[in-house]
């Protein structure tokens, strides 16, 4: 779960237009959504996965499941393709839909991923992780209102933790973006409170409270931000330093976000460089600052 949170916060940060000027699929503003296994029936065992699965000797239910796999893996082009068989094989069935419906997602195939995902929670109505990711194709596609709906349908009907969580956390981003921001407040604030273990939604609302220029309380919520977000605090913390011309302050954040990209080793060359032209940036604006 820590590297989920570590990926959220990083995802919205990078996708932050207030925060550094990037702009990016509004996918990445969604919280992790998860494949779903199909079960087999309670007077049918589970067959045994042969060593080298080959996709053309495996029924329905077995294709659920290497694609459910597969997605878990991050090989959504091949997922999407033993999917598709499994939708042709069982269309009835709920989780050869939903998944199916993530891997045309994760391979931008937005309005064909709604449909699938429409005609999941047709086949099975409590079924909270096709709800939630239908409100991500939305989301992808800048249908706020729909997207609305469908987080608020899966927080009703979350039956775990990390869905009610993902829920919340998408439906206080798209509040957001309405700008609704009491409420995308209150959303992102029950989201902290059910594991404040988890600060991707303290960085939210650092961010959204920088969007209406609540400066002062933006960097308070930043403060709550875990340290290990040190690359997005401190570009944050910089930007709103900046925002308040507070020099002495601004400097020192400055320097706090050069140092921390300097020693980012892993993160990869795109971003490397977005960040490096929003530090150019900010230093032109250091140097503007009585």
């Amino acid at each position: 779960m820590k590297n989920t949170a570590k990926s959220q916060i990083r995802n919205l940060f990078l996708t932050s237009v207030a925060c550094i000027g990037l702009t990016a699929s509004p996918m990445l503003y969604a919280q992790e959504i998860l494949p779903v296994p199909a079960k087999p029936r309670a007077d049918q065992a589970a067959p045994a996965a042969p060593a080298t699965i080959d996709p053309g000797s495996l029924g329905s239910l077995a294709l659920v499941n290497e694609g459910a796999r597969l997605l878990a893996a991050g090989e959504t082009g091949e997922a999407e393709a033993i999917l598709g068989r499994a939708v042709v094989e069982n269309p009835e069935s709920p989780e050869a839909m939903y998944n199916f419906g993530l891997a045309l997602g994760f391979n931008n195939k937005f309005a064909e991923a709604i449909n699938a995902h429409l005609k999941a929670v047709e086949l099975k109505a409590q079924f909270p992780e096709a709800y939630l990711a239908l409100g991500n194709m939305y989301l992808a596609l800048d249908e706020n209102e729909q997207a609305l709906s469908a987080f608020e349908q899966a927080h009703t009907l979350a039956h775990n933790e990390h869905v009610r969580r993902s829920a919340l956390f998408n439906k206080g981003t798209v509040l957001s973006k309405l700008e609704r921001f009491l409420e995308a407040e209150m959303a992102l604030s029950e989201c902290l409170a059910v594991d404040p273990t988890d600060t991707a939604p303290a960085f939210a609302l650092a961010n959204m409270h920088m969007r209406q220029g609540n400066y002062e309380m933006a960097l308070g919520w930043l403060d709550s931000v875990s340290s290990d977000y040190q690359l997005e605090t401190s570009f944050l913390r910089c930007r709103l330093q900046l925002k308040l011309k507070d020099r002495e302050a601004a400097s020192k954040a400055y320097d706090e976000a050069s140092r921390v990209l300097q020693e980012a080793k892993t993160l990869d060359q795109e971003h490397r460089i977005e960040l490096t032209r929003a530090l150019e940036e900010m230093a032109k604006e250091l140097g503007e600052l009585k």
